[in-house]
């Protein structure tokens, strides 16, 4: 199959992103040259993404009250995240590899984050060093 070019716009209003064709008047994030099956691939990382994003938005926001549901949502969404940075650094242009080197989001993306000062994964809800929660909340 042949490659082109296509545009890619990593958050694009209310989405993750797209993947479009045309260059057009619309701003894009990088550039790919990328088979059509290729572009395709990338186009179902973003709906899969917006997919466990909204998962994640409903989870916590309705669904508080079972441990773990909203952050397996968040864990799924950043896996996605670093794929489609993977998958656009695998496809991009010269310059959109030396831009994404340049952001260094391929090593910050895979790095293993600890619970937030503000984590409500099970560690801070079970509590734990004689009862106090793990985000000094006493």
């Amino acid at each position: 199959m042949e490659r082109k070019p296509y545009y890619v716009t990593v958050q694009g209003g209310t989405s993750n992103g797209e993947v479009r064709g045309v260059k057009g008047s619309s701003s894009y994030d990088f550039e790919i040259i990328a088979t059509e099956d290729e572009a395709i691939a990338l186009d179902e990382l973003f709906k899969e993404a917006d997919n466990a994003d909204t998962l994640g938005y409903f989870h916590s926001h309705f669904f508080s009250n079972i441990l773990d549901t909203a952050d397996q949502d968040h864990q799924k969404y950043d896996r996605l995240l670093n794929r489609i940075y993977e998958t656009i650094y695998e496809l991009g242009s010269d310059q959109t590899k030396a831009d994404i080197e340049e952001m260094n989001i391929l090593s910050l993306l895979s790095e293993e984050k600890p619970d937030s000062a503000f984590s409500t994964g099970p560690t801070m809800l079970q509590g734990n060093n004689d009862g106090k929660l793990n985000n000094n909340n006493e």
